[in-house]
């Protein structure tokens, strides 16, 4: 196939790098094709990274894998390398976290992670991983507008997320393993596309041609982030995506869900999450109730109890052992 076919791409690896000059030769290459940030690695053979960087015109793509290590854009980095992107990171392999804003998010295969490279932030493989990025410009003369406080986690272990997620995947895995021009402006439309859908304020979702699957993501989104409030429900949910609570359901009702039993569910999870993880063992179960929205510390234990067969104190105790 003839080169003139293909979007031209640079690569770089730490493989034929010397061990001593690996983290200043991959910070000067990401400041050059990615973004400025500093690099660091915590393992003994050092760090071992591949990245391929695409250029599609309106957006860049680039294909990250890599050995345990972490990466840092300061303040200061954000000066000498300023930047008015948005990144949607896709893991495909491995765990990924971030840390931007006061908040530390954990990502596996099937996540995506969404944030402002005008903010600082901190990231890290804990393990060989592997990622694409999209880097969005915030706005062009296009008209193209993006804005996001940043940073947003989009769960694939949930049905709309899994959606999204798998489309993406797809997506940019074939067009790193075929780079043809003629896919190249597709590509760019399309992502484009999906992130505005999912960075717009709740009443654009009431525009028509907005995918089903969007539509469910945005509704899983709000429920996970509004778990504490105990008035939340169905209507709530509704209003929020901009559809008839009759509808909704019709998208939960796929998997055989309603939103009120997925509401419920997703409650006793976070509390079973909570009960079980070390970092929380000092939380009273009237507290963990409270943050799971349930009305009482009765209520929930009974919750709990039908749910998975134990009360959380003897759950706690169980993990604990």
């Amino acid at each position: 196939m003839s080169n003139s076919y293909i979007v031209p791409h640079r690569e770089a690896s730490t493989d034929a790098v010397p061990p001593h000059e690996r983290l200043a030769f991959w910070d000067e290459y990401n400041s050059s094709e990615l973004i400025g940030l500093r690099c660091s690695s915590y393992t003994e053979q050092g760090l071992d990274a591949r990245q391929r960087n695409f250029d599609l015109g309106f957006l860049k793509l680039a294909d990250i894998a890599g050995n345990a290590h972490v990466i840092e854009r300061t303040p200061d980095l954000l000066r000498r390398y300023p930047r008015q992107s948005i990144f949607v990171a896709v893991v495909v392999e491995g765990e990924i976290f971030l840390y931007q804003n006061g908040r530390c998010i954990g990502a596996r295969p099937g996540d995506i992670l969404i944030y402002p490279t005008w903010e600082p932030y901190l990231c890290g493989y804990a393990r060989q991983a592997r990622q694409f990025i999209v880097d969005l410009p915030c706005g062009t003369g296009s008209g193209r507008t993006l804005k996001t406080d940043g940073p947003i986690k989009i769960d694939g272990s949930f049905q709309g997320a899994r959606a999204l997620g798998s489309e993406l995947a797809k997506m940019l895995n074939g067009f790193v393993a075929q780079p043809l021009v003629s896919e190249a402006d597709r590509i760019a439309d399309r992502m484009h596309a999906l992130c505005h859908a999912l960075l717009t304020l709740p009443h654009d979702l009431d525009r028509s041609g907005v995918p089903s699957y969007v539509r469910r993501l945005r509704a899983e989104a709000f429920i996970a982030e509004r778990l504490d409030d105990g008035r939340l429900d169905a209507a709530m949910v509704a209003r929020h995506v901009g559809l008839s609570q009759r509808h909704l359901n019709r998208l939960f009702a796929e998997d055989g869900w309603t939103v009120t039993r997925w509401i419920w569910e997703q409650r006793l999870a976070l509390s079973f999450r909570l009960l079980t993880d070390h970092q929380h063992r000092r939380l009273a179960i009237a507290d963990i109730a409270q943050r799971c929205g349930f009305a009482s510390a009765a209520h929930f234990t009974s919750a709990f109890k039908s749910r998975y067969g134990v009360t959380p104190s003897e759950q706690r105790a169980a993990s604990a052992g």
